[in-house]
């Protein structure tokens, strides 16, 4: 029933996009294997006739163990790029893109956009991870210039870091953790034990999901490892020993992989199910689905891409162009990432900001124009950042991760439980402030900035 609510709600989500013209591009480096190589700086644009660009500063990372699926996210920014030159870019000139390499290193964070600011960007999408995004939004303030984040962010940095330059368009774990723990309530979970990595908005989702709770439920133990493990054996006899009904998770890219092939061989996913985000990212799913271990049926969560819903008007185009993209710039197939779309919402929202101040350009011009900017895409009508925290109210597609038995995609695909959108799970005003109250930080009110 639900399922029906929500195809219901997506064909009525209407865009369409602008076929691929022609252009002449200069994209990033990359390397035999497609991901992009940090020997230089780049950009993307689409060359006018006198050379004139309106430029989009990016912070990648090229060069991190986390690097290797920076041309998923990049993907994503050039779409984005492509469609606004395609429409005609702002009154005829083309934007361009001009990145730069932080490694996933806040110590890089203010050097590389100074840098940015300094090759004339007009506002600047990132920093990548959640570990860089106290910096960037310090640096935001500081410099009065605009910053969009699509990196998961955690509570504390949007109460703690809150400017009024920094923009967030990527996920939020405490509505991440709100779906679910929604789901969990309806499936009658009564206990769960939580993996995740060391980043804070990981806390974040482990925190907030028992929060929704209540009391009666049952924590049954919590692991957080660094970024790079990919050893979870012994946490996971662990888990086993203590039989919770679900696995709360917080683990993406080689975590995820390296939990679910573990997992696997000790009989986990015959005791529990998993909580989490990224459920049909090709990011988390495509090795594990190529090698037969994705644990179908068992895995459930937020997902901002329901890439496989031909049903949406334009869809299918989307998602082509979008592997066309991969083939273009990185020298391999790229199949649908929600880390790809928020890089791509992102860079919608600067250009769309820009085409309502098109006279104007300015840090400050820019900021405001963020700062009340509304646009679409195939996925969720009226997007716009919250004028008191900054933070994209988002349409979320909460799924089951199943098998495609259609054979068109080699990668899982959702079963939809439930569509949210907007501010629908998102904290309030009020909630916001009482979490800052009980944890003794400063609460600011954006909208009076």
């Amino acid at each position: 029933m639900k399922k029906l609510i929500a195809l219901a709600m997506a064909a009525a989500m209407t865009a369409s996009l602008a076929g691929c013209a022609s252009s002449d591009v200069s994209g990033a480096n990359t390397s035999s294997s497609g991901a992009s190589s940090a020997t230089e700086e780049s950009s993307t644009t689409t060359t006018s006739s006198d050379g004139e660009t309106i430029k989009i500063g990016v912070l990648t990372d090229r060069s991190s163990a986390a690097a290797a699926t920076v041309s998923w996210a990049e993907a994503g920014a050039i779409l984005a790029l492509e469609e606004a030159n395609e429409e005609g870019g702002l009154n005829g000139v083309p934007f361009e893109l001009v990145y730069r390499d932080t490694a996933s290193d806040s110590a890089n964070v203010a050097q590389k956009a100074t840098e940015l600011v300094n090759e004339g960007c007009i506002a600047i999408l990132g920093p990548k991870s959640d570990g860089e995004a106290p910096t960037g939004a310090t640096w935001a303030e500081e410099n009065k210039f605009p910053m969009v984040t699509p990196c998961t962010m955690n509570t504390r940095v949007t109460i703690e870091n809150a400017s009024k330059y920094m923009f967030s368009c990527g996920f939020v774990a405490w509505p991440i953790a709100k779906m679910n723990a929604k789901y969990a309530a309806d499936q009658g979970y009564t206990s769960a034990f939580f993996i995740g990595n060391d980043g804070g908005a990981s806390g974040d989702s482990r925190d907030f999901f028992y929060y929704e709770l209540g009391d009666g439920f049952e924590n049954l133990g919590s692991n957080q490892v660094s970024s790079n493990s990919t050893e979870f054996s012994t946490i996971i006899s662990s888990v086993v020993g203590k039989d919770p009904d679900v696995i709360i998770g917080a683990v993406a890219g080689p975590n995820f992989v390296s939990l679910v092939n573990q997992g696997q061989q000790f009989g986990l996913w015959d005791i529990c199910d998993y909580l989490g985000w990224y459920t049909c990212d090709s990011t988390n799913t495509q090795s594990l689905a190529e090698a037969g271990n994705y644990p179908y049926g068992k895995v459930h969560g937020v997902d901002l891409w329901p890439f496989w819903m031909d049903e949406i008007e334009g869809n299918a185009e989307f998602v082509q162009r979008y592997s066309e993209i991969g083939q273009e710039y990185f020298g391999q197939e790229i199949l649908p990432s929600d880390m790809g779309y928020t890089w791509y919402v992102g860079i919608k929202a600067i250009v769309e900001a820009a085409r309502t101040t098109p006279d104007d350009l300015s840090p400050e011009a820019m900021t405001n124009a963020l700062s009340t900017v509304h646009f679409s895409t195939l996925y969720g009508g009226d997007l716009y950042f919250r004028d008191f925290d900054h933070v994209m109210a988002h349409a979320y597609y909460y799924v089951t991760a199943v098998e495609d038995t259609s054979g068109k995609w080699s990668i899982p695909i959702g079963d939809v439980y439930a569509v949210y959108e907007g501010d629908e799970m998102l904290p309030t005003k009020e909630e916001m402030e009482q979490y800052a109250t009980e944890n003794n930080y400063v609460f600011t009110d954006l909208s009076t900035q």
